[in-house]
């Protein structure tokens, strides 16, 4: 395998948006891959080999595969940063990061993932409230998390606020987060833009494509 840190990518993903910020944050390049989910590759003998739950991102470096964002983020750091700011390795403020992480897999993205087989493979004609309000549930935790300090971890941002806020730019379609019920969520979120240069350039394309696909889908839907 090439030696380059080869990253098997959807932009539409959030998980595959997450591993790019925290590559580019710490100046590593990928080699990207596109993974032609529609089309089914993602099902294919080359890229089942490489990672049998066939998901994306898919990070390969040299002769090692690695996959799920989290997973991902984490060994980035371990292996490659200068420092442990993004990842501490700190017991304790490891453990709280390790924490939202796992948040934002089994109570934000869950829910994410839920909706969009919902209307994208499932034939959703919309989406029902019992799929909404375990969103505003999550949130209300999340508003909890961040009572005290400006980021998820402490007063610096890691790979935890980079997971959770990619995942809600996208929960936003279905679940819109209004300031006047969680303002600790939406200042979070505009701390996050002004600390990561490029955030917004990197993730507003693909929000609205997103916002757009799913718009359509329901309509189609309501046609069949």
């Amino acid at each position: 395998m090439s030696n380059k840190l080869v990253l098997y990518n959807l932009d539409l993903s959030p998980p595959v948006r997450v591993v790019k910020t925290v590559a580019k944050l710490l100046n590593l390049e990928l080699e990207l891959r596109n993974v032609d989910l529609l089309n089914g590759e993602h099902l294919k003998e080359p890229y089942i080999k490489l990672n049998p739950e066939h998901t994306v991102p898919t990070l390969v470096d040299g002769d090692f595969a690695i996959w799920d964002s989290h997973t991902i983020c984490a060994y980035l750091v371990d292996k490659y940063a200068k420092d442990d700011a993004l990842y501490p390795k700190d017991l304790q403020s490891r453990a709280k990061c390790n924490q939202r992480l796992f948040f934002d897999a089994a109570s934000l993205f869950v829910r994410l993932r839920d909706c969009s087989v919902h209307i994208f493979f499932n034939g959703g004609k919309e989406i029902p409230q019992d799929k909404i309000s375990p969103m505003y549930a999550a949130y209300d935790i999340l508003e909890v998390f961040l009572a005290t300090d400006p980021f998820l971890v402490g007063h610096h941002l890691t790979i935890a606020d980079i997971s959770v806020s990619i995942t809600l730019l996208l929960l936003e379609v279905y679940a819109p987060i209004k300031n006047d019920k969680y303002p600790k969520i939406t200042a979070w979120l505009k701390r996050i833009s002004k600390t990561i240069p490029f955030f917004d350039e990197l993730n507003a394309s693909s929000t609205e494509q997103y916002r757009q696909l799913v718009q359509g889908a329901l309509e189609k839907n309501k046609q069949n």
